[in-house]
């Protein structure tokens, strides 16, 4: 069965597929159907091409495999209507637990784990889009605050107006009703701005987006989206507007009117509202900062993490052999062998090598173990190492370090010979206090077990990302293990994207038919997303501190005024603002850190060496936060303290 997007691509949308015969892995094939175009399903744990699934095909199971003989394969299931996920595991529970009563030296230890299976495709970006849409939600909570400041110093502005109208007989609601309208043409019109930011921005975000991000691809600015836009615009600007329009139609009209009152947005309960706003917007802040601050500072300590390998100007590609035409395990390590050759004599090639797994590609082996001459461990307990096939130059191309011993000689690259290098970490674990040189293993990996000699032991690499603690490991050489699938590794004297024709050139000179893939990855995204917005929300923060004490010092303007025609000097002034902002920061910020404290454990299975309560990045945050509200402040207060007397006894 083909996909939707292979059906297009490959054979152009063709109606006449079905039925019809194609070739895969150099055997004929027959069509029988294509399935629709939303169907998509991601691999998280990769594919051997490292790209997305292209077609379907019937898995028929050898009569010998009817008996244990490995752990490498999934179960996809759909259950009954009256059957939740906890009682299907009960049940796959119980059938384990049958397994191991029949199978002991198998299944002992070993159980089975249901999950939903939107969980089990994107359960390790799941908890970063939720701790992001959580950030997205934070800072719109603080541009609320901003909104809302701005509507009520607007309100206070125009109450002379508000109560004129009143005077001429408009109803309170008549008023709010205004207001409301008029917030909710600003909301809609920042919904529509928004929209066209979020249409350039998403295209960054698609390019940023780790390779594993489900059906990333296929997002786009939907219907959905464009109505979810539509509602949150339309409810932000009626939550903005209401408690604004509320104070503005509740004035005094006698006050109001009367010719330069001073009571026109000076009242004591506008003035708490602006200042909880206030506090609000900078306790919000205080927890995207540090939830950013943690993740930034979980990210930098991930990046100093040793890989056990140097990647920098390697250049990698992974071939698949069809199996109809390299049918023989000596076929496919000949061709390997001579690609390897022939890539190494490609100028400003360095060196090369091959490997059947590589480091982070999201894919690998691994088998349990004995040591000849020791008792076998207990079921439950056995040894486990992952297994790689490689040649010498993988070690050499990758910078992984010869710790004792040696690499594979010529002879044992070229013909099975029962010899294995092991890594530090499994020498270390298995072989404390004694020379693991010379001793030999009994790896579960081939029909039948012989006991393989180890010849080296090499570095540790880290397999599948850099947060994994590091695994044992065992390397063979391509003939022990004979894949048909192998990635090669060329480190090159200068950009390796330029070697990648002059490689893929090389390697159809010996079979034209090959299929060639090439996968990297990094996982930054939610660090660098989470930081936008802790920088957005610290924008907004400031705005909002300097908006609030702009407008505080306009209505001040009088009593600043009277203050220094009474003798009172300009630092005076200054300290007076200065010193109403820093009470209200430091009550921001003591509200935000409680409430970081309370809700960054959200956030702790995303970390890596640091914990929620990092004291550094919470310290950090108040110095940095607090600095931009001290500077927020400054500004209208240095220009309040440079008025003179007449200038302010003036000011209408």
């Amino acid at each position: 069965m083909l996909t939707y997007e292979l059906w297009q691509r490959r054979f152009a949308g063709d109606p006449g597929i079905v039925g019809r015969a194609i070739r895969l892995n150099g055997r004929p094939v027959t069509v029988i159907g294509v399935m629709p175009q939303d169907t998509r399903l991601v691999l998280k744990s990769g594919s051997l091409v490292g790209k997305p699934i292209d077609l379907w095909k019937p898995w028929v199971l050898p009569d010998d495999w009817w008996i244990p003989r490995g752990r490498f394969m999934s179960v996809v299931a759909r259950l009954k209507p009256d059957v939740s996920v906890r009682a299907a595991q009960a049940q796959m529970s119980a059938i384990a637990s049958g397994l191991t009563a029949e199978f002991p030296q198998f299944d002992a230890g070993w159980t089975v784990m249901v999950r939903p299976l939107r969980e089990e495709l994107s359960g390790d970006v799941r908890p970063a889009l939720l701790v992001l849409a959580g950030a997205v939600a934070f800072v719109l909570l603080i541009a609320c605050a901003n909104v809302a400041n701005l509507l009520l110093a607007r309100g206070a502005a125009r109450q002379r107006e508000l109560a004129i109208r009143a005077a001429l007989g408009a109803a309170r609601v008549r008023v709010m009703r205004q207001l409301l309208t008029e917030s909710l043409v600003l909301g809609l019109a920042g919904g529509a701005l928004g929209l066209l930011i979020a249409q350039w921005g998403l295209d960054l975000m698609l390019a940023l987006s780790p390779v594993d991000l489900a059906n990333a691809n296929h997002i786009q600015l939907s219907y959905p989206v464009l109505a979810f836009t539509a509602t949150v615009s339309i409810v932000t600007a009626i939550v903005c507007g209401f408690v604004p329009s509320f104070e503005a139609s509740r004035a005094d009209v006698q006050d109001a009117i009367k010719d330069g009152s001073r009571q026109v947005g000076a009242g004591a309960r506008q003035r708490r509202l602006r200042q909880a706003f206030v506090v609000s917007e900078i306790a919000l802040a205080v927890v995207l900062l540090v939830g950013a601050g943690l993740m930034l500072r979980s990210f930098a300590t991930l990046r100093a993490v040793n890989p056990g390998f140097n990647s920098h100007d390697v250049l990698t590609m992974r071939v698949v052999l069809p199996g109809s035409k390299y049918d023989q395990p000596a076929k496919a390590t000949r061709f390997f062998e001579t690609a390897v050759q022939r890539i190494r004599e490609i100028p400003g090639v360095r060196s090369a090598g091959a490997i059947s797994f590589l480091p982070f590609a999201g894919l690998g082996a691994a088998t349990g173990f004995t040591i000849v001459g020791r008792p076998d461990p207990l079921p439950e307990q056995e040894f486990v190492t992952d297994v790689r096939v490689c040649d010498n130059g993988y070690f050499q191309t990758m910078n992984v370090p010869l710790l004792r011993g040696r690499l594979f000689s010529d002879t044992e690259t070229q013909r099975q010979s029962n010899v294995v290098i092991i890594s530090e970490t499994l020498a270390r674990r298995h072989f404390a206090n004694e020379d693991p040189i010379g001793k030999q293993l009994r790896i579960d990996m081939m029909d039948p077990i012989v006991p393989t000699t180890i010849i080296g032991i090499v570095g540790d690499t880290k397999l599948v990302d850099l947060g994994t603690p590091t695994r044992a490991l065992t390397y063979w050489p391509h003939p022990q293990l004979a894949y048909n699938a192998m990635t090669f590794a060329v480190r090159t004297s200068s950009d390796p994207q330029s070697y990648a024709s002059a490689v893929a050139r090389e390697i159809q000179r010996l079979d034209r038919d090959q299929w060639l893939g090439r996968s990297l990855s990094q996982a930054r995204f939610s660090s660098m997303l989470l930081a936008i917005f802790a920088a957005v929300a610290l924008l907004l923060a400031a705005i909002g501190i300097y908006g609030v004490m702009a407008y505080a010092v306009t209505q001040q303007t009088s009593e600043i005024g009277i203050r220094l025609a009474l003798g009172a000097e300009a630092g005076d002034i200054l300290r007076m603002i200065v010193g109403g902002a820093v009470k209200l920061t430091s009550l921001g910020l003591a509200t935000g850190v409680v409430l970081a404290l309370a809700l960054n454990r959200t956030v702790s299975s995303l970390l890596y060496a640091t914990t929620s309560t990092d004291p550094a990045t919470f310290a950090a945050v108040v110095v940095v936060l607090g600095g931009v509200a001290l500077v927020a402040s400054y500004l209208p207060a240095r220009r309040a303290s440079r008025i003179t007397p007449v200038q302010a006894l003036r000011y209408q």
